[in-house]
C-alpha cells in the first residue's frame, strides 16, 4: 500500500510539471493560441508587430505604438490526435492485457481576452486573459498503459497587466506584473496484484496552486518601415497543494481491510513546480505598401524541470520524480498581404522543438518536435472592428517511448503518432 500511493503520486505529480482549458500543442505544455492573428501567421510576429491589443501579453511594449484604445475577444477550437501503438510489459516477456487506445487526447475549445488604453501619445496600459500552458490527455479505462496513466487535466490561467512607455519616437518600451492559477487532476490505475480480479482500484490526485512572475520587453522601430523586438517572460514558482484518494471496486471497498488501508493512505501533500522562462526576440519588416514580412525566435527555459519532489504530510512516502527536460528553440517566418484597404491576408511556417526525446518521452506528455503551417484572413467591415479567422495545421512525426514507470506500472515500448488542426476567431474594437 505505500507503494501504491508512492506510484499514484508520482505518475500525478510528473504531470504538474508538464503543464487551459486546451489540448497542449506546442513546445512542452506551452499553449500558443494567444490569438487569432498570431495563428493565421503560425505563431510568428507578435513580438514585433505591435498591431493589436495582444500585444499586452507578446510584448508589453508595443501599447504605446498602437493607433487608439482596443478590446480584443478570440475563441479557439482545437482538434489534436495522439495515437499510440506498442505493448507495456510488466515483466520480461509479461505484457498487460488491454487495447492500445484511440486518439487518447482531448479536442476542446478555449478562449482569450484582451484591452489596451492609450492615456496619451507616450503612454498606454494594459491586461490580457490567457491560458499559457495545458494538457488534456484521455486514455481508455483498459488501454495497456493504464498503470501508468489514464486522466491528465491541466489549466494555467494567468492575468496580464503591463504599462508601455514611448521613450522616443524610435524606442518603446513595456513592463508589468502576471498572476498564474495552476490546477490538475490526474489519474492511472493501481496494480495491486492478485487484487487486480476484482477489479481496477483507480488512484486520483489533484491540486492547485498560485504564482506570480512578471513580462518585460522592448521596441524599437528603425523607420517607418522596420522594427525589431525583444521580450523577456520570468520563471513562475508556484506551490501546489495536492490530494491524493484512491477509488477501488465494490468488491474491494467492502472489505473493511483494504478500505481502511486505501482511506489511510488518502491524504495531503505538496509540490512545487516552476514554469520555465523564456526569450524571444523578432523582425517586421514592410516590404511594400501591401507586403508584410515578419521573423521570430524564442528560446524557452524548459531545463528548469529536472526533477519534481511530491511531500506527503500524512506519513506516506515522499517522492522524487526525475523529469530531465531540455531547453528549446522556437523560430518562424509569416506574412501579410493587404488585399485590399480593409482585408489582409496571413500565413506562416514555423518549427517548434520539444523537451522531450525518446529518452524521457512519458504518456501525460507524449511531446514531440513540430512544423506549424497556417494561413488567415482579416476583414474590416467598419473602421473601427476587424474581424480574423485563421487556421493551422500542425505537422508532429511523433516519437517512440521506452518509459519505465517501476514494478507495479511497467514498462510501455511503442510510439506514437501526432497531429492537430486549430481553428481560431478574433473580434477587435479600437477607440
Amino acid at each position: 500500500m505505500k507503494h501504491l500511493t508512492t506510484t499514484a503520486a508520482a505518475g500525478a505529480a510528473v504531470t504538474l510539471i508538464l503543464v487551459s482549458p486546451t489540448p497542449t500543442y506546442a513546445s512542452g505544455l506551452a499553449l500558443r493560441e494567444t490569438d487569432a492573428i498570431s495563428l493565421g501567421n503560425a505563431y510568428v510576429g507578435g513580438v514585433s508587430r505591435a498591431s493589436d491589443g495582444a500585444t499586452v501579453v507578446l510584448n508589453p511594449a508595443g501599447m504605446s505604438l498602437l493607433e487608439s484604445s482596443e478590446l480584443y475577444g478570440n475563441v479557439f477550437y482545437v482538434g489534436p490526435s495522439a495515437r499510440f501503438s506498442g505493448q507495456n510489459y510488466l515483466a520480461p516477456g509479461v505484457k498487460t492485457s488491454g487495447n492500445q487506445g484511440g486518439k487518447n487526447i482531448n479536442s476542446a475549445a478555449t478562449a482569450s481576452s484582451f484591452g489596451v488604453w492609450k492615456i496619451n501619445n507616450k503612454l498606454a496600459v494594459g491586461y490580457g486573459f490567457t491560458a499559457p500552458y495545458g494538457l488534456r490527455m484521455d486514455y481508455p479505462q483498459n488501454w495497456v498503459g493504464r498503470y501508468q496513466s489514464l486522466v491528465t487535466t491541466i489549466t494555467d490561467y494567468e492575468l496580464s497587466l503591463a504599462a508601455s512607455y514611448r521613450v522616443t519616437k524610435k524606442l518603446s518600451i513595456g513592463l508589468g506584473p502576471r498572476v498564474d492559477f495552476l490546477s490538475g487532476r490526474f489519474t492511472q490505475a493501481a496494480n495491486l496484484g492478485a487484487l487486480n480480479q476484482y477489479g481496477t482500484t483507480t488512484a486520483d490526485l489533484s491540486g492547485n496552486g498560485f504564482g506570480f512572475g512578471y513580462s518585460a520587453g522592448l521596441i524599437y522601430k528603425f523607420d517607418d518601415r522596420t522594427q525589431i523586438g525583444i521580450t523577456y517572460r520570468s520563471r513562475v514558482s508556484i506551490p501546489v497543494a495536492i490530494k491524493t484518494k484512491f477509488a477501488p471496486p465494490w468488491s474491494l471497498a467492502a472489505n473493511p481491510f483494504v478500505q481502511g488501508l486505501l482511506v489511510a493512505e488518502s491524504g495531503h501533500g505538496k509540490l512545487q513546480v516552476t514554469l520555465p522562462d523564456s526569450v524571444g526576440f523578432g523582425f517586421t519588416h514592410r516590404v511594400t505598401p501591401k507586403l508584410t514580412v515578419m521573423m521570430q525566435g524564442e528560446w524557452t527555459h524548459w531545463s528548469l524541470l529536472q526533477q519534481l519532489n511530491a511531500i506527503s504530510d500524512h506519513g506516506g512516502l515522499n517522492t522524487t520524480i526525475p523529469i530531465n527536460w531540455r531547453n528549446t528553440w522556437f523560430g518562424g517566418v509569416a506574412v501579410n498581404y493587404a488585399l485590399r484597404k480593409n482585408i489582409i491576408l496571413r500565413s506562416g511556417f514555423s518549427y517548434d522543438q520539444s523537451p522531450v526525446n525518446a529518452k524521457n518521452r512519458q504518456t501525460r506528455t507524449p511531446d514531440s518536435n513540430r512544423f506549424n503551417l497556417s494561413a488567415g484572413i482579416e476583414y474590416s467591415p467598419i473602421k473601427m472592428v476587424s474581424l480574423d479567422l485563421s487556421y493551422a495545421h500542425l505537422f508532429a512525426p511523433g516519437g517512440s517511448i521506452n518509459n519505465d514507470a517501476g514494478n507495479n506500472a511497467g514498462q510501455l515500448v511503442g510510439n506514437y503518432s501526432t497531429h492537430a488542426n486549430v481553428v481560431g476567431f478574433g473580434m477587435r474594437t479600437h477607440f
